[in-house]
């Protein structure tokens, strides 16, 4: 599989010159990616695995609330009704486990939304030390993004409101609830916002690599990243196209991969649920942990590579001279 993913960076771009500098600096990210497993297994695997859990957790979510809405079922009750009246029975039904389930929510939760911005800082550290020569370990990584938590964690918190999944979801669920026509009516509007949360990310690309590195404050990185995008504008945005084509290749090779071991998984666990009942639920939860497993390890490579890539381009971009208008071309 990692070899499938090595064939993904040798896409060229239409100039030779800006070519050899992208396929330069993804190739040195790919390199680091290669070399470093175990910032894979312990910085980017456990972060993936959530985010996996979770993806899968919303698209569910999704399918069900749409067929459950007007649109398609016209049923009596909303899904997020059900959902939450199943819950509240379980636990009156169930009261012993109240505590459990809370304590387990509480640290799933922080797990999910404190853990990843961790390490992703201490991520930056350490790829950013490694390639000054620097010697550096996990741990020590880990302390060194500590000291940028609380900034990183108010700047991811500050993004999450301009999310592609957060304006996906309320589409949504304005076309489940008010209905095509309103949606209709809205969709220019909300075709705004998404051009806007581009843009917006695109001028924030470089933040997080001010907060962690250059340690600064939040709205001061987000200035300065605006500045620096400016200052690159071009090829600051030929790599961004760059990476979201790499990463569609990689999800669609993923997905070929995946799916067809998964149909022929699907396959038998139906068999052994009709000849062996008893045992073909196990057979598909053994089989389709094996699989979320997989797709979590090739997520957290690819998460790696990218953070590396990203990292890279911001030391390069920070490291060139900005020739003003006063200085005399020599």
């Amino acid at each position: 599989m990692l070899d499938l993913l090595k064939k993904q960076f040798t896409i060229r771009l239409l100039s030779p010159n800006i070519t050899m500098n992208y396929k330069e600096r993804i190739f040195e990210a790919w390199q680091f990616t290669q070399n470093n497993k175990k910032l894979i297994r312990w910085y980017g695997f456990i972060p993936a695995l959530l985010s996996t859990i979770v993806g899968i957790g919303y698209v569910t979510y999704q399918i069900l609330a749409f067929k459950s809405s007007p649109l398609f079922d016209d049923a009596p009750q909303s899904f997020a009704y059900v959902v939450v009246t199943t819950i509240l029975n379980f636990i009156r039904d169930n009261i012993e486990l109240t505590l459990p389930l809370i304590i387990t929510g509480i640290v799933l939760a922080i797990l999910y939304f404190l853990l990843p911005v961790l390490l992703d800082a201490a991520m930056i550290q350490v790829i950013t030390r490694k390639r000054h020569g620097q010697k550096i370990t996990l741990p020590e990584g880990l302390k060194f993004g500590m000291l940028r938590f609380l900034p990183y964690l108010e700047y991811t918190l500050l993004m999450g409101t301009f999310s592609f999944i957060a304006i996906s979801a309320e589409a949504a669920f304005i076309l489940r609830n008010l209905g095509p026509e309103v949606f209709k009516t809205l969709l220019p509007i909300i075709g705004i916002i998404l051009v806007v949360t581009f843009i917006l990310h695109i001028l924030f690309t470089f933040a997080e690599y001010y907060i962690v590195i250059d340690e600064t404050g939040v709205m001061n990185g987000i200035v300065k990243s605006c500045t620096l995008v400016i200052l690159n504008l071009q090829q600051t945005f030929m790599l961004v196209i760059l990476m979201l084509i790499i990463a569609v290749r990689i999800l669609m090779q993923i997905v070929l991969v995946i799916l067809i071991p998964a149909l022929i998984v699907v396959g038998l666990a139906y068999y052994a649920s009709v000849s062996l009942p008893e045992y073909g639920l196990i057979i598909l939860g053994i089989l389709s942990g094996i699989f979320l497993l997989f797709a979590s390890y090739l997520a957290a490579v690819v998460h790696v590579f990218s953070v590396a890539v990203w990292t890279y381009t911001f030391l390069d971009f920070t490291s060139a001279k900005v020739i003003t208008a006063r200085e005399i071309h020599s």
